[in-house]
């Protein structure tokens, strides 16, 4: 395509549009005028925009479009080092380095131990219910039970002692909420990680618990297969992955069944749709609206426009996730969804580890929630509940609920 004649988007995010609209018309416009647009980030970098389905899984699966973007002068989208939490963070890694974490974390965040926590799960959400049905309704659904539930189990599984975990809390919604906060202070958060961090890696290599973070200790020290800076970076990322955005996925859920009653009324009636109905929620409207910046490392057509090497692409997976030619009539939250899998966890080597724990997490979660509270619905209009800014990790700030 001529640079010349390059459809543009003057400044990436968009204008704000209501959450009732997932994703706005502009998408959609993009998708059928402009599948690969220019467009400026918060930075101040220009990168490509790409909007369809297919196109955004080639980005995410090409080995020509790297993450590793900390270089002197690289793309970024506020800062660099967007969202990670050091130089070795696997955020930031292209393989052999990604594939060799990769490795280490499916031998130790086993489908079996996953498996193995749902006894757990069940039984920390059973305690959170009980205690919000102790309380005076309206409550709000994110403090009382859907960011606490994540919280609990991840720092669980990872071996957070129980006094540290407002404090870890406090320190991971800032890094995953940048425009709520000033440069310096999320940068004074991804410090407090790190510290935190190695404070806790310390005390397990001195004395293991047969935990998660134990075990990814004992790799390191043993095997020689982390370094340090790995470790500290993959645990805090197990963390910030483990309830930022699965907590944000539970409140989506509920914000959606009160906005569609048809379809929470059919959840209701047949139970076997709970696993659909958590991945129709992630299709319609899951907790990242676009993947991770990338750069090229060589000249890439997309969609009969050429990237050039060293430019930045920003992969619309909200976008991508409402391409007609995919999901028919994407603009209906449908339960009973059957087809293309959604790109709401991401896709190739950066898909997301902890989906199979979300999605656990997230079905214990909606289950026990309606048969506890079969009358739960929001306390105010759709329209009165606030999200969170853009560049975060989407999802509402509040759900007030009563029943």
């Amino acid at each position: 395509m001529d640079s010349a004649h390059t459809p543009t988007v003057p400044h990436y995010p968009p204008p704000k549009v209501h959450p009732s609209v997932p994703n706005g018309p502009l998408y959609a416009g993009l998708r059928r005028a402009a599948p690969v647009a220019r467009t400026q980030l918060p930075s101040g970098h220009h990168a490509w925009l790409v909007t369809r389905y297919d196109d955004v899984r080639q980005v995410l699966s090409d080995a020509r479009f790297s993450r590793n973007l900390l270089y002197a002068g690289a793309p970024c989208v506020i800062q660099p080092g967007d969202f990670s939490t050091g130089e070795r963070s696997i955020l930031n890694l292209d393989p052999p380095d990604h594939t060799r974490l990769r490795r280490l974390i499916a031998t130790a965040f086993t489908a079996r131990r996953i498996e193995g926590c749902r006894d757990r799960i069940e039984a920390i959400t059973a305690d959170l219910l009980d205690r919000m049905g102790g309380a005076r309704p309206p409550v709000d659904l994110l403090e009382e039970f859907a960011f606490p539930l994540p919280t609990a189990v991840i720092c669980e599984l990872l071996g957070v002692p129980f006094a540290l975990r407002e404090r870890f809390r406090v320190w991971s919604t800032t890094i995953v909420t940048p425009f709520d906060h000033t440069p310096e202070q999320v940068l004074a958060a991804q410090r407090d990680g790190v510290a935190d961090m190695r404070a806790l890696i310390a005390e397990k290599r001195d004395h293991p618990t047969g935990d998660l973070l134990s075990d990814l200790v004992h790799a390191h020290d043993n095997d020689d297969r982390l370094s340090e800076d790995e470790l500290v970076d993959l645990t805090t990322q197990i963390l910030l992955a483990g309830h930022e955005t699965t907590g944000s996925l539970i409140g989506t859920g509920v914000y959606l069944f009160d906005r569609h009653p048809d379809q929470l009324a059919l959840l209701k009636a047949r139970p076997d749709l709970l696993g659909p109905a958590v991945e129709e929620i992630m299709r319609f409207d899951g907790p990242a609206d676009a993947s991770l910046l990338r750069v090229a490392t060589a000249d890439v057509e997309i969609a009969g426009t050429t990237v050039r090497r060293g430019e930045a692409v920003l992969a619309m997976a909200g976008s991508a996730n409402f391409d007609e030619t995919r999901f028919p009539d994407p603009e209906r939250f449908d339960i009973t969804r059957a087809g293309a899998a959604h790109l709401g966890f991401g896709h190739g080597i950066h898909f997301c580890f902890g989906a199979p724990l979300a999605r656990l997490e997230a079905q214990v979660a909606l289950d026990a929630l309606y048969a506890r509270f079969p009358g739960l619905r929001q306390a105010v209009p759709p329209e009165e509940v606030p999200w969170r800014p853009p560049l975060s990790v989407r999802g509402p700030l509040r759900v007030p609920v009563t029943w």
